[in-house]
């Protein structure tokens, strides 16, 4: 089996599911970050082109890394210092042709306020 380097470090903040607030409502929650260690951090991307009446789908980062240790749909990851929401989920390549395990990427979108 190939190995690739893992030059970077991501931190994945696992949810941990709704816990009760002191005023009795459900807040999600999520672990200290554990570290991912991945392959590459790329710039900001858009899935649809800028068109009247069409809301574009736009994400800050992708991330490409192995399949251990990637985060979930609900997982949030650290980036130098910031704070980031997985969009959709993180997507597989492993399974081609001839035994090719590259791992897959994930789609990060920085969490504001």
């Amino acid at each position: 089996m190939t190995t690739y380097p893992t030059r970077f470090t991501v931190g994945v903040r696992t949810h941990q599911g709704g816990t009760e607030n002191a005023h009795g409502n459900d807040e999600d929650s999520w672990s200290d970050p554990v570290d991912w260690a991945v392959y590459a951090v790329a710039p900001a991307g858009t899935l649809e082109p800028f068109e009247a009446n069409r809301a574009p789908i736009t994400w800050d980062l992708d991330v490409l890394g192995p399949v251990e240790g990637a985060p979930g749909s609900k997982d949030l990851a650290v980036w130098q210092g910031v704070e980031y929401k997985v969009e959709g989920r993180f997507e597989s390549f492993d399974f081609g042709p001839f035994g090719f395990a590259p791992g897959g990427r994930v789609r990060l979108k920085r969490v504001e306020g």
